[in-house]
């Protein structure tokens, strides 16, 4: 079953990852990362806020804003988020995890369109990430653009050929192409991959279990 864990880093992972320098404690951003550590996110936000102003150069100013974006979705302001990963990306366009969180929120609002942009750019710098793939499938999927879905799963499954999520979706695909032998095949399949869904539409949609 495909799912999308989309959560904060370990502290010692962000520090790695971005090249930190070891601080004193007193920057804004050691700071900002002893209030996330605390759960503490409007006190995160107030010391990244500071940190940007002030140019921090703990770590890069991509990241900072990329941080508080993950601040702003932790505190339910999805507007501010999306505004501090389009910032992100405008720091550093290679940065594919700016592209993917941009198109999650603009997912979440409703903004359909804005998140497929964002989704086909992170494709740009990664083509073969099944993540990737799948949430753009997904957004074609909502806005009735079945064929270029279909490529993705089709795609998804090349790579990965036990995909159980592409493959009930792809036969949902073949359902709407009225073609339901190979709808209820790619159920069939799916079904015996362990989803549950597609065993509910098997059974409903082709009168079989599993």
């Amino acid at each position: 079953m495909r799912t999308f864990v989309l959560s904060l880093l370990p502290v010692a992972m962000i520090l790695f990852s971005c090249g930190t320098k070891q601080t004193s404690g007193t920057s804004h951003y050691a700071e900002a990362i002893a209030a996330i550590d605390s759960n503490n996110y409007a006190g995160a936000l107030k010391h990244l806020s500071a940190a940007i102003d002030a140019k921090e150069s703990d770590t890069t100013l991509a990241y900072l804003f990329f941080l508080r974006g993950q601040m702003h979705e932790k505190t339910g302001s999805l507007d501010l988020a999306v505004l501090d990963y389009a910032e992100a990306v405008k720091q550093n366009p290679s940065d594919v995890d700016a592209h993917l969180k941009t198109g999650n929120v603009f997912n979440l609002l409703g903004k359909y369109p804005d998140a497929l942009n964002s989704y086909n750019s992170a494709l740009k710098i990664n083509p073969e990430n099944i993540d990737f793939l799948l949430k753009r499938a997904d957004i074609l999927t909502a806005t009735d653009k079945d064929s270029l879905a279909f490529a993705d799963f089709e795609k998804v499954i090349y790579l990965e050929p036990e995909n159980d999520y592409a493959i009930m979706s792809r036969a949902l695909i073949y359902q709407r192409f009225n073609q339901k032998d190979k709808c209820c095949a790619d159920l069939e399949k799916a079904a015996s991959l362990g989803n549950e869904t597609a065993e509910e539409f098997l059974f409903s949609m082709c009168g079989k279990q599993k």
